[in-house]
């Protein structure tokens, strides 16, 4: 078989719709579709021995009952080929991989491993394709994983009624959290239209009206191989992974249509003004808890340029204490702090400004002074200087590979293929530097992020304006509430109904013994003989500069140097030994 490397060139049904070096990243994009599924595979080739893989779906939930989290949680309670409790955490101990995770965004859930061993990366990738299409969805995993009614005290059906439930229980400690609680509540106000008016993970107070048959619903909507996108990176052949796919799923599948594209959400005519709590501690007291948000929905994900520019923007006017609204808000007194940020993995990218520590009432005037700082920083010369640091940071942090302690290929899926399941061509994304040059070439032009501003902000009718305010009281009343709740359940329940949740208490127990004792030898695994006799090969070379002895390997790092600067330490008396780390903490930041 020759290279696949042409545009047009089938392998056994797949077809390449897209092949493109990709000379800054040195690697090749290969883009294919298997004709008969229509699933699409997109590769990203190049030297890299940490091979990645990337199951993704797009998943749109149309309420927060939390659906797609809780399907992202039971297909990893066993399947049809590996019927054991949890596969995932069990291949953890018959595995060499680098990286293991389950994920799910606001509109995608993904499945990415990634492994230095050849063998090993195959292994995941079969115990993840068996997974997540052929899951066994029982009762008693729904059950465990997403929401179940159990007697506080097990036997007893006197005793109080609860939820349970793992997702159940993440969800509610992670609404508690009122970063959370602001993002979701402005998702809902923001884009009301769309897919991210709903919490993807779950509310609490919708979770319980999730059924099996929903989830199970879900599942055969979203998760068909005719709407997965799969993701390779890495240095192992494509016609490997293709065979793979043939072997494993591709070959039983009958083809359904893709998913519409994700529609736009109709722009706002006046802003919207909203005001909400969170809870605080009760002994806390509500004085310069409020927090207020100011949300612009901006450009589409496909509008790259412009939204790099926006995050350019966004840095220049927030990152310091020192930059140029953020000091104009913590000097206003209205707020002990002001951050700003860009949710770039949305179809249209909210531009938001948080204010914390802020007295009750004080949203009206924050956002004049939002407004106001904004018009003045057009109607001015930019600073060039706070210009290039900005650019120079924000460049920095997209090109750096290992970001995060992830693997690069991880990196670059976030970046191409959940802009490819919008519609969007991923080459776009994956550039940077190409991107960051004609950047560069706009900012030539002094209008270029004024124009921005008063596009996307100063004269963009589509915003929301959010107060919470901190309520000491807020988490006893939402207890109440749900007790209430349980109560008129419990009250509608007959003795039948109510010896069932005893019974079903026990079944789950009993299931999840018995889980504990199924062999695990049904998963594949590594052995010796799969594993390379020879570890990687490092070239280190070295040469003088000024009598100094410079070691250095030559890799590929994404054009960023890292360098390590070695001292030997003189005599240091046993007691200063401790202050070394500080001294070495102050140093690097002076």
């Amino acid at each position: 078989m020759k290279a696949l490397n042409a545009i047009g060139q089938i392998y056994r049904q797949f077809r390449i719709t897209q092949y493109l070096p990709l000379t800054e990243l040195q690697s090749t994009l290969v883009e294919l579709v298997h004709e008969p599924t229509g699933a699409r595979v997109m590769h990203i080739v190049n030297d890299d021995q940490e091979n990645l893989f990337a199951l993704s779906f797009q998943t749109l939930p149309d309420s927060s009952n939390g659906v797609a989290h809780i399907l992202e949680h039971t297909v990893l309670c066993g399947s049809k080929k590996f019927p054991i409790k949890d596969p995932f955490f069990a291949m953890t101990r018959r595995s060499l991989n680098t990286y293991m995770n389950a994920l799910t965004g606001q509109d995608f859930t993904c499945y990415p491993a990634s492994s230095l061993v050849e063998k090993d990366f195959y292994n995941l990738l079969e115990v993840y394709l068996d997974a997540v299409f052929h899951p066994n969805l029982r009762k008693e995993s729904f059950l465990q994983e997403g929401h179940r009614l159990a007697f506080a005290e097990p036997e007893n059906k006197s005793s109080p009624l609860t939820f349970q439930g793992i997702v159940y229980n993440e969800m509610k400690g992670a609404m508690n959290s009122p970063d959370s609680r602001l993002s979701k509540i402005l998702g809902s106000l923001l884009t009301p239209d769309l897919t991210y008016a709903h919490n993807s993970g779950g509310e609490p107070e919708e979770i319980p009206n999730l059924t099996l048959e929903e989830l199970i619903d879900f599942h055969q909507t979203f998760y068909h191989p005719s709407r997965c996108l799969f993701f390779f990176y890495g240095n192992l052949p494509l016609v490997q992974h293709l065979d793979f796919l043939l072997h494993h799923i591709l070959g039983e599948t009958k083809k359904i249509p893709q998913l519409p594209p994700m529609p736009s959400q109709k722009r706002f005519t006046a802003p919207l003004y909203a005001q909400k709590k969170y809870p605080i501690a009760a002994q806390e007291s509500p004085e310069n808890k409020t927090l207020v948000a100011i949300s612009w929905l901006t450009a589409s994900i496909s509008q790259q340029t412009d939204l790099l520019g926006l995050s350019l923007i966004a840095s220049i006017l927030m990152d310091t204490d020192a930059s140029f609204l953020k000091k104009a808000l913590l000097q206003s007194g209205l707020c002990g702090q002001a951050e700003a940020s860009l949710d770039l993995e949305m179809s249209e990218v909210p531009f938001t400004i948080v204010c914390k520590g802020c007295k009750e009432g004080a949203a009206e005037k924050i956002k004049t002074l939002c407004f106001t700082t904004l018009q003045a920083f057009i109607t001015q010369p930019i600073d060039p200087q706070a210009i290039e640091t900005a650019l120079h940071q924000l460049e920095f942090e997209r090109t750096e590979i290992g970001a995060e302690g992830i693997p690069f290929g991880l990196t670059l899926f976030f970046r191409a293929a959940l802009a490819k399941q919008q519609g969007i061509a991923p080459e776009h994304t994956l550039l940077i530097h190409s991107l960051f040059d004609d950047l560069r070439n706009r900012l030539q032009s002094s209008s270029f992020l004024p124009d921005l501003v008063r596009t996307y902000l100063l004269q963009n009718s589509h915003y929301v304006v959010l107060s919470m305010q901190g309520d000491p009281h807020l988490e006893q009343e939402e207890k109440e509430q749900e007790e209430k709740r349980l109560e008129h359940i419990k009250q509608q329940m007959t003795s039948t109904e109510c010896e069932e949740i005893i019974l079903q208490a026990k079944r789950l127990a009993a299931f999840q013994e018995e889980q504990e004792n199924i062999s695990l030898d049904c998963l594949p695994t590594v052995t010796l003989k799969d594993i390379p006799r020879k570890p990687q090969y490092l070239p280190l070379s070295s040469q003088k500069a000024d009598n100094l002895p410079v070691f250095y390997s030559d890799c590929f790092t994404n054009q960023i140097l890292y360098a390590d600067l070695v001292f030997d330490l003189p005599d240091i008396p046993r007691e200063l030994l401790p202050l070394l780390s500080l001294y070495a903490r102050l140093f690097a930041e002076m």
